[in-house]
């Protein structure tokens, strides 16, 4: 409405970057999201449907009748308005739905918004022709989990474009690593989603093979910058490839990238060997195959960047107390710090120089993995994979980078 300000909503934008999981929440006071939502429902009586609010470093977005973070989707179209986002991703992305009667909006050109009918017959909420959703991660106002979901899923701002998102230190990146079991270290989007290559696609010149309900099914990973933002992962082997319909889609050694709808979590790997065609990606843009003798690899960890994990992507640390090649751990404190052990010397890293790798044979005859002669070990009370919770306790643990060193000091 032309004759109505933009209300504008101090926000923290909850942009952890761990592997796992988004933390945190922004506390209510009068100048937040969570308090202005109930503000944002009413004009003269009539629901307000679309309005704008300031989220941390995304600046100006829109927001529904909620408070929650609206988001656009590069695979539908505009002209006509069009969702492509059904069955299981609408379950991810719930459409954001208009409200009976009049539609009123706040800090938006009312002549951009419209909407469009979906299969069910329900009104979705469209602004410059995109079609808007919500993202199930969000769980509130100030939330952006969604923001950059695949390289497709941006924050929509009230004039209908993607949002721009800070790509300093702390912002999520476009590929990032993790650890995924029996595959080892593989390329990941920055929402720790799988990445994949593609058989069919060649590399010399990069061409993507992978369009219509295939990308449907393998959503390309995308780029708006040649500037790719990474974490853990070596830029000199990354390029972009132009698609078909203008888009710049990411590549690994010439491999365009791809993620999988069949992925609904960090971890998984659904697609992996699928036709025999699409595979993992490791780093370097091999395919990641199975190797159970993998015993030491590196995954990107929360802000401590690229550090060793074990084969089941748990962070290794090491003990300042420690003498080169001698673990001072032992009793209860092995208990709490369980060694890095492998059965033989007969193991694999990957990522990792393995001129640096090693073992010691500790008092109990166990053989424990080293870095540079630093003895290695787990953290007890980490339970999942992406978790450094061990990090500086005692102010003598720390998570090991790839080269022996202490991460995040």
């Amino acid at each position: 409405m032309s004759g109505i300000r933009a209300s504008i909503f101090g926000a923290a934008a909850v942009l952890g970057l761990t592997l796992l999981s988004a933390c945190g929440q922004a506390a209510t006071t009068a100048g937040s999201p969570n308090a202005a939502s109930d503000a944002q429902k009413l004009v003269q009586g009539k629901v307000v449907a679309l309005t704008s609010a300031t989220v941390g470093d995304l600046g100006q977005v829109l927001t529904g009748s909620n408070g929650k973070t609206l988001y656009r989707f590069d695979e539908d179209r505009t002209d006509p308005p069009t969702s492509t986002c059904v069955d299981d991703c609408e379950a991810q992305w719930p459409p954001a739905l208009a409200p009976e009667g009049d539609l009123e909006v706040q800090g938006v050109d009312k002549a951009l918004v419209s909407t469009l009918t979906r299969k069910d017959g329900t009104k979705q909420l469209t602004v410059a022709g995109w079609a808007l959703y919500e993202f199930a991660k969000d769980t509130g106002p100030g939330d952006t989990k969604g923001q950059g979901v695949g390289g497709v899923w941006f924050a929509a701002t009230p004039e209908g474009e993607k949002a721009s998102q800070n790509t300093a230190e702390g912002a999520e990146p476009v590929l990032a690593t993790a650890v995924v079991p029996g595959l080892g270290t593989v390329l990941t989007s920055g929402a720790g989603l799988t990445v994949y290559r593609f058989d069919k696609d060649t590399t010399s010149p990069s061409v993507s093979n992978c369009e219509g309900d295939c990308a449907a099914k393998f959503p390309p990973v995308l780029t708006t910058s040649d500037d790719i933002a990474v974490k853990g992962v070596d830029k000199a082997s990354l390029g972009t490839v132009l698609r078909k319909d203008g888009k710049k889609q990411v590549t690994a050694k010439g491999w365009p990238l791809y993620t999988s709808v069949e992925d609904k979590a960090p971890g998984d790997a659904k697609s992996q060997g699928f036709k025999g065609t699409w595979f993992a990606a490791a780093p370097d843009g091999q395919k990641a195959t199975e190797n159970k003798e993998i015993a030491l690899t590196t995954a990107s960890v929360g802000n401590l960047g690229t550090v060793l994990t074990d084969k089941g992507g748990m962070t290794l640390y090491t003990f300042d107390k420690d003498a080169a090649d001698v673990s001072n751990c032992s009793g209860d404190c092995a208990v709490k710090w369980p060694p890095a052990l492998v059965t033989s010397d007969g193991f694999e890293v990957q990522g990792v120089d393995k001129v640096l790798v090693s073992t010691i044979t500790r008092d109990d005859g166990g053989k424990q993995l080293t870095i540079a002669g630093k003895p290695l070990y787990t953290f007890a009370e980490d339970e999942v994979c992406g978790e450094a919770k061990g990090q500086g306790v005692g102010g003598t643990w720390f998570a090991s980078t790839p080269e022996g060193k202490k991460a995040g000091v």
